[in-house]
Formats: structure tokens, C-alpha cells, sequence
């Protein structure tokens, strides 16, 4: 009789044990792989997006010639060959400021005092007086292009014996920038609407526009020309800005 009670007891025990208690977080929730299946279900996926990059360029003449020009002297004693510096120098300003060049165009690049010591190879002995060398390097802007060629014609008849070079550029190539960004801009948006029309979509709202590059247009140089050349043939041909720009859009 006793050994029946106690088995109803434990019985008893066992069946409470397996009930589950609604109100405990968490209760009647399957536990393993399958629970966490179920959980991520009904989650957003993330929109399809096309990313295209655009280039825009424009092409226009340059407005502005930077001539670099000097002089060199030389003589046996410093002031000798300063003094004869100065003088082509001051000649030579003149001359470029004759020819449409504003004075807060002209600026010093470069100014060198050398001076040669001839000396004997083998013994190293001075056989000679010293030499002194004066070089002084401006640069000028020419705004008028027309002027540039009869210009520098002018300033080596003056005394430049040195002329290194014209390099040609844009003053001012903001406006001409903002134009490549306009044509980067429909070059993009013209390449997305083909690659998505081929994947049977429509484009959407954009989600994210960057600036891959900006090219601003490079001063071109022309070669390094002899100062006693009688007329200097200017070809200001033209300068490229490019901008290239990286556009994402969202697909339909």
C-alpha cells in the first residue's frame, strides 16, 4: 500500500515538471536552429542599387600666356656685372609692360650669383682672373595673347638673353568646371539608364553622388626658345578640364 502512494507521488512530481509555464519568457518557443529561422524571417532586404561613373570634359582656348625670360651678365668684378644686370633688367621690364603686361604681372622667379675661377688642371693654380655671372629669370603674364609674340621680340631686343619658354593656360577655369560636372553628370545618368533598360529595370532615386577626379587644364609649354630669334610664332591651341564623377541609383 505504501510503496503505491509513493509512486503516485512521484508521478505527481514528474508531471508537474513537464508543464510549461505560459507567463516565463520565452515559454512554448521551440529552441535550436529553427528558432532563429523564424526570427529573421520578415526582415527588409536590401534595395538592388547600379553605380556608373560619368566623365564630363570641355575643351577651350587659354586666355593667359606666362612667358619666363632673363638676363645674364657677366664680368670681372661683381658690380661690373650687377650693374649691367640691372640695367638690361630695368630695359626689359620696359619692354614687357610696353606690350600690355601690368606690372603686378611681372614677378622674379630667380636671381643667381656665380662666379668661375679658371685654374691650371694640373697644378690647380689660378691662371686667370675670376669671372662673375648675374642671372636674373622673371616670369610675365600676357592676358592678350595677340601681344605675346611681338612682346618677347621686344624684351630680347631690350637685353633678354634668356627666354625659356611660354606656357598657356585658363585664368579662370571655375566656370568651365562646373560645365564638365554638368556633362559628367548626364554622361552617368545616360550609361545607367541603358545598363538598366538591359536588365529589364528602371532606374530610381539616386543614393549617393562622389567626385572621382578633377583635372584642371595643365599650362602647356612651348619649347625653350633662342634668345635671338626675330619672331617668336605663337600657337596657344587649346586646354582640356575633365571631371569624373561616381553616381549609385537605386532599381525598380
Amino acid at each position: 500500500m505504501n510503496r503505491w502512494r509513493w509512486l503516485g507521488v512521484v508521478g505527481g512530481i514528474l508531471l508537474a515538471a513537464c508543464r510549461t509555464n505560459p507567463s516565463a519568457p520565452g515559454a512554448g518557443v521551440p529552441v535550436g536552429p529553427s528558432a532563429q529561422a523564424v526570427r529573421s524571417q520578415g526582415t527588409e532586404a536590401s534595395p538592388r542599387t547600379l553605380t556608373v561613373n560619368g566623365v564630363g570634359t570641355v575643351r577651350a582656348r587659354p586666355d593667359q600666356a606666362v612667358v619666363t625670360l632673363g638676363v645674364e651678365t657677366s664680368g670681372e668684378t661683381l658690380a661690373s656685372a650687377l650693374a649691367e644686370n640691372n640695367q638690361r633688367a630695368a630695359a626689359v621690364l620696359d619692354a614687357l609692360k610696353a606690350h600690355g603686361v601690368a606690372e603686378n604681372d611681372i614677378q622674379t622667379t630667380s636671381f643667381q650669383i656665380q662666379f668661375e675661377e679658371p685654374r691650371d688642371p694640373q697644378t690647380g693654380r689660378p691662371i686667370g682672373p675670376r669671372v662673375y655671372r648675374v642671372v636674373h629669370v622673371y616670369t610675365a603674364i600676357f592676358r592678350d595673347l595677340e601681344a605675346v609674340g611681338a612682346g618677347v621680340d621686344a624684351a630680347v631686343v631690350a637685353g633678354a638673353n634668356r627666354v625659356e619658354g611660354i606656357a598657356f593656360r585658363i585664368g579662370s577655369p571655375d566656370r568651365l568646371a562646373m560645365e564638365a560636372r554638368r556633362l559628367a553628370a548626364e554622361d552617368a545618368k545616360a550609361r545607367a539608364q541603358t545598363l538598366a533598360a538591359a536588365l529589364g529595370a528602371q532606374l530610381g532615386p539616386v543614393r549617393m553622388v562622389r567626385e572621382v577626379s578633377f583635372a584642371r587644364p595643365i599650362p602647356v609649354p612651348m619649347a625653350r626658345m633662342a634668345a635671338e630669334a626675330a619672331a617668336v610664332p605663337v600657337a596657344a591651341g587649346e586646354l582640356e578640364i575633365a571631371v569624373e564623377i561616381e553616381v549609385t541609383w537605386e532599381l525598380r
